[in-house]
């Protein structure tokens, strides 16, 4: 298999949409490059290419001089392309229109047009402020200061440069904002990615000394909506991490309500309304309320046509990984695991499609939801190969969430096919590496004493005895705050009243969640 160092040209060609190959032929020809060309037939050569295989081109190519010197042609295509996707998406985004209209100061400046550059800087300043872009405003306000050195301070007194110097430091100051909340945002990420949700003191510890920040305090006045938006996101991500659904939910709707109001702040950032909202929906199953997350599902779906999002790579990829991902998490929640089997393959289709550019928590995510609806419909041996392949590409140090219920999933499984004599080999294994990872929970211990009493149990009285045992433990266990995280992966109580009444394990998730929407 070719090093990733070398089909980087592969990849940016591969990752092109039709009309920009299309702009890419044009480029070439406005700076002088006939049809035929080298950079126009290799461009074709590697973009025919479903893999990238450089003996192959290199023979296809023997004639050309150009192969002599190969490592230098990629280098100088792969600038070209770039220098065609640049002009190509010039006036794609608010940073990009504004980085623009500064390089013409920049010219202008150079050829001394002083007055026609301070012209072209009041609509990067005009864009910069409508669209909050605070890098952008900074930008502004430095040819601002240079302008008026050029221009010797003519026309400018004492009380402008004390306006300039008071929105500077205002600028300052939110730049200041956002970049302690992205640092407080990053710290709190790394924990919640690593560890997973916090059940136990330490871990709640450390996520309250984050989220005590004088910035994150209630009614605190913050400078710019971006920096709001981070204050809710990461009081919502904090609460969730802490079981406090209802809080996060809260924080949610803030942000909502935000992106709404503030939308020309954010329109080139799709990904920011779609995480809102499919996360919102998610914590409202967690919630219970049902009604409001199926509603916020069909809004997800029509964000991209509301927000004009343009059709990209990226956008696929989010809407696959997270609507299919959102809807398989409610379906298993409810119980409709009937409805989770139907999205087995859409799965699978856009695994195999985004195979490169999904990440991989998302795809472990998304492997873990298919095995447990296979596991749950009683379909044990498919649930054991998509739970094998899981185990397989997971990181030796990852200790995520996934990464430990996939082991408890696999014990589940083991037992389910009658595979005893597998069972105490992983059981040490899962100990181990719970002792490793330092999970100190409570459920995970109580269900390998589960297994073990399984294993011993002689008769059907001394298996019933200790699955109503392990029930009753489950019900109380999951009352605590701190463990209720595990629902979001595993309904344990409706697994030991499936094995207890000898129902299907589908049918008791269904029956529970029934129950929890009375209660609820």
């Amino acid at each position: 298999m070719p090093a990733k160092s070398q089909d980087h040209v592969h990849r940016l060609i591969r990752s092109m949409s039709r009309a920009e190959k299309r702009y890419f032929k044009v480029h070439l020809s406005r700076n002088g490059q006939e049809h035929g060309s080298h950079q126009d037939v290799l461009f074709d050569a590697i973009a025919g290419m479903e893999q990238y295989d450089e003996a192959t081109l290199l023979t296809r190519f023997s004639h050309e001089t150009f192969t002599h010197h190969f490592a230098i042609t990629k280098r100088r295509l792969y600038e070209a392309i770039l220098r065609s996707l640049e002009s190509f998406h010039a006036e794609s985004s608010v940073d990009a229109r504004i980085n623009r209209v500064l390089h013409q100061v920049e010219i202008l400046h150079q050829r001394a047009l002083y007055d026609d550059a301070l012209k072209a800087l009041q609509s990067a300043r005009r864009l910069a402020h409508t669209h909050e872009r605070q890098p952008g405003m900074l930008a502004v306000m430095e040819w601002e200061q240079r302008l008026i050195e050029c221009r010797n301070y003519a026309d400018t007194n004492e009380a402008m440069l004390d306006a300039q110097c008071e929105r500077g430091e205002q600028m300052r100051r939110g730049q200041a904002e956002l970049d302690s909340l992205w640092h407080i945002k990053s710290r709190l990420f790394k924990q919640i990615y690593v560890q997973g949700s916090a059940r136990e003191a330490a871990s709640l510890g450390r996520l309250q000394e984050l989220i005590d920040h004088p910035l994150l305090r209630d009614g605190v006045a913050l400078s710019t909506s971006r920096a709001r938006f981070l204050h809710h996101h990461i009081r919502s991500a904090a609460a969730f991490a802490m079981g406090l659904a209802e809080e996060c939910r809260s924080h949610l709707h803030a942000n909502l309500s935000l992106l709404e109001r503030h939308r020309t702040h954010f329109q080139d950032e799709p990904n920011l309304i779609l995480g809102v909202v499919s996360n919102l929906a998610y914590v409202c199953v967690q919630c219970g309320r049902y009604t409001e997350a199926s509603g916020l599902l069909k809004k997800f779906r029509s964000l991209p046509g509301q927000w004009d999002m343009p059709e990209t790579e990226d956008l696929d990829l989010k809407l696959f990984a997270t609507t299919t991902s959102l809807e398989l998490s409610m379906h298993l929640r409810l119980g409709e695991v009937d409805k989770a089997m139907e999205l087995v393959p859409v799965v699978e289709r856009g695994l195999k499609q985004h195979a490169i550019r999904i990440g991989p928590v998302r795809r472990a995510s998304l492997q873990y939801q298919i095995a447990y609806a296979h596991f749950a419909a009683g379909h044990a041996d498919k649930a054991l190969r998509w739970v094998n392949d899981l185990l397989n590409s997971l990181r030796a140090d990852d200790a995520s969430d996934v990464a430990c219920f996939t082991r408890l999933l696999h014990l589940l499984i083991l037992l389910e096919l009658g595979k005893k004599e597998l069972l105490p080999y992983a059981i040490r294994n899962t100990e181990r590496f719970l002792k490793l990872n330092d999970r100190a929970h409570r459920f995970e211990p109580r269900l390998l004493r589960l297994l073990k009493a399984l294993l011993r149990a002689r008769t059907k009285d001394e298996r019933d005895e200790a699955l109503r045992s392990f029930h009753n433990d489950a019900i109380d266990i999951l009352d605590d705050p701190l463990e209720r995280g595990v629902l979001e992966h595993l309904d344990p109580i409706a697994w030991a009243e499936s094995r207890l009444s000898g129902r299907l394990f589908a049918d008791a998730m269904k029956e529970r969640a029934l129950r929890m929407g009375r209660a609820a």
